[in-house]
C-alpha cells in the first residue's frame, strides 16, 4: 500500500515538474519562432548573436531589449541599427547610428511594452545592422511571451517555473525510484525514460535562455515523444 501511494505521488510530482518545464520552454520557443515568420522583412546576410530579450514579461511591466555592436575591424565604422516591434498596425521602428573606432563596442537599448503586443500573448522585436563595410549586414528577431500575472515580474515567474520544473523532475524521479526498489523489467524501462526527459526538459530550458528556437522545436517534439513512452510505462508497470 506504501509503495503504490509512492508511486502515485512520484507521478504527480515528476509530471507536475515536466508540465511546468514544457510549458515554460515550448511558450518560449513558439514566441521566437512565430517572430522569425511574422513578416519582417529579411535583408541581412547573416545572423547576429548579440540581441538580447527578456524570455517573458507581464502586460503591466516593460521589456528591455539589448544588442552590443563591436567594430572587430582596423578601420573607423559607422553603422546604422534599424530596430522594429511587432503592432497591429505598421510595425515600429526605430534608427540608432554610430561610430566605432577599431575594437570599440555600443550598446544600443531598446524598451518594449504590452502596447506592442500582437496575437493575444506576444511582442515580436527585430535589429537590423545595415553593412558598413568591411563588416556584412546582420540581422535578428526574437519573441517575447507576455502573461497577465500581477504582482510578479516576467523574470521572476521564470525563476520560479524553473525552479518549481527542476524540483519536480529530480524529486518525482527520485521517489519513483525509491518506490520500485529494486528497479527491474517495466520500472527500470520507465527510469530511464523519465532521465532522459529529465535531460530533454533541462536542455529545453537552457536552449529558451539562450534564445535557440530551432533546438527548442526539436526539444519539444523530443518531449512529446518521451511522455507517450512514459505514460505506456507507467501503464505496464501499474498492471505488473
Amino acid at each position: 500500500m506504501k509503495n503504490i501511494a509512492l508511486r502515485t505521488l512520484s507521478i504527480i510530482i515528476f509530471s507536475f515538474g515536466v508540465l511546468a518545464g514544457m510549458a515554460f520552454f515550448v511558450g518560449a520557443t513558439w514566441a521566437d519562432v512565430e517572430s522569425v515568420f511574422y513578416g519582417f522583412n529579411r535583408y541581412g546576410n547573416e545572423m547576429t548573436s548579440s540581441m538580447r530579450c527578456p524570455v517573458l514579461i507581464t502586460r503591466t511591466e516593460p521589456g528591455i531589449i539589448t544588442a552590443t555592436f563591436k567594430n572587430t575591424t582596423d578601420q573607423l565604422i559607422r553603422p546604422t541599427a534599424r530596430f522594429q516591434a511587432s503592432n497591429v498596425g505598421a510595425f515600429r521602428t526605430e534608427t540608432s547610428r554610430m561610430s566605432l573606432e577599431p575594437g570599440q563596442e555600443q550598446t544600443l537599448e531598446w524598451t518594449v511594452t504590452s502596447d506592442d503586443m500582437v496575437l493575444d500573448r506576444f511582442i515580436f522585436a527585430k535589429i537590423f545592422t545595415f553593412a558598413s563595410y568591411p563588416m556584412k549586414d546582420v540581422e535578428q528577431t526574437c519573441g517575447i511571451l507576455v502573461l497577465d500575472l500581477p504582482g510578479l515580474t516576467g523574470g521572476q515567474i521564470a525563476i520560479i517555473v524553473i525552479a518549481v520544473s527542476l524540483a519536480g523532475l529530480v524529486g518525482g524521479s527520485a521517489l519513483w525510484s525509491v518506490a520500485h526498489r529494486p528497479l527491474k523489467d517495466h520500472s527500470m524501462e520507465a527510469m530511464r525514460a523519465m532521465l532522459t526527459l529529465t535531460a530533454t526538459v533541462v536542455f529545453g530550458l537552457v536552449s529558451t535562455l539562450f534564445a535557440w528556437w530551432l533546438l527548442g522545436v526539436l526539444l519539444s517534439a523530443l518531449s512529446l515523444i518521451l511522455v507517450g513512452v512514459i505514460i505506456g510505462n507507467f501503464v505496464s508497470t501499474a498492471k505488473a
